[in-house]
């Protein structure tokens, strides 16, 4: 005989277990119609036909994005400055190549609670370098990802909001960094340089706004080399860059910015202590110490990809 549940059991079953209207017709001998009749009388929302098949088909719990506004600022100047971001059937493929252990740290810190996270080393032939894919496959409501690169009327409309995304674009394209002002002086650096003009000069114009003095040019023509070691790979496109270079500044933005790339905290800490010292004499051994320690990390992260790739090939010839 067909039973009609109350409110209390059928929002249980539906919201809290996820159940689907085809389950709750077998389990109440109840049609469909009748079903939907119930949610809508109960003032149970119904789910959306992407929602509906995600929960029929999924294999694991995937929430959807809820964040704050500042949160998808972050993420999307992250995305657009180092993620491949494409939509897989109803879901949002995000994927990073990364040959620093301290960037994969952060991919795994913004999305494993989220889904599942893959990790898989690779071999890049162009560069003859080992390293590791991550890749997470998120609810649709991660489609704001997909967007055009560019400082959108929201965040640049913010000071929060601008300071977010900047956070992430710097976590992704960023240098912070200590040279020479003179032969004796030294100068603290921070820049962000990419091939997308547009974002860059959102990112100039927002700073200007802020009250800072930053460069903004061209750092490389389309076509120019770029060698690692004895490999040299030449851009497609011109590259440019915003660069800060006056202290005060440099350290006025490091404090503003909400950095969450572990690399990029740990030399913001180390220009912070070395922020009295005017001679380069005086600043490069704790900052060459970081610098070695970051070097060792990488070296390792990559003999660790190697052996993964290469284990099959190990095994075989034991």
């Amino acid at each position: 005989m067909p039973s009609f549940p109350e409110r209390t059991e059928l929002e249980l079953l539906y919201c809290t277990e996820g159940r689907s209207v085809c389950w709750l017709t077998a389990r109440f001998r109840l049609g469909r119609l009748a079903i939907n009749r119930l949610l809508d009388n109960y003032g149970i929302k119904r789910r959306s036909r992407i929602d509906a098949v995600i929960r029929s088909r999924r294999k694991y719990e995937k929430p959807s994005f809820s964040g704050s506004y500042t949160e998808k600022a972050y993420l999307l100047g992250l995305s657009q400055a180092d993620f491949r971001v494409r939509r897989h059937g109803y879901q949002i493929d995000v994927a990073l190549s990364t040959t620093h252990p301290a960037f994969a740290r952060l991919f795994l810190e913004l999305f494993s609670k989220f889904a599942p996270v893959s990790e898989r080393a690779y071999y890049n032939r162009t560069t003859g370098r080992y390293g590791w894919r991550l890749a997470v496959y998120l609810h649709p409501s991660f489609d704001f990802l997909l967007g055009p690169k560019q400082v959108s009327r929201e965040i640049s409309s913010s000071t929060e909001n601008f300071l977010h995304f900047l956070a992430g674009y710097s976590d992704g394209e960023g240098t912070i960094s200590i040279g020479r002002n003179s032969p004796r002086c030294v100068a603290f650096v921070w820049a962000v340089a990419s091939s997308d003009k547009s974002i860059l000069t959102s990112i100039y114009r927002g700073l200007v706004r802020l009250g800072f003095h930053p460069y903004f040019g061209k750092s490389q023509e389309a076509g120019t080399a770029n060698r690692m070691g004895n490999l040299a790979l030449h851009y497609r496109k011109p590259r440019w860059v915003v660069r800060l270079k006056r202290k005060a500044e440099v350290i006025k933005l490091l404090s503003l910015l909400p950095l969450r790339h572990p690399e990029k905290i740990e030399k913001r800490k180390v220009m912070f202590d070395l922020r009295t010292k005017c001679y380069i004499s005086d600043t490069l051994p704790q900052w060459r110490n970081l610098r070695d320690e970051i070097t060792t990390s990488v070296d390792v992260y990559l003999f660790s990809a190697a052996l993964e790739r290469l284990a099959p090939e190990i095994s075989a010839l034991v």
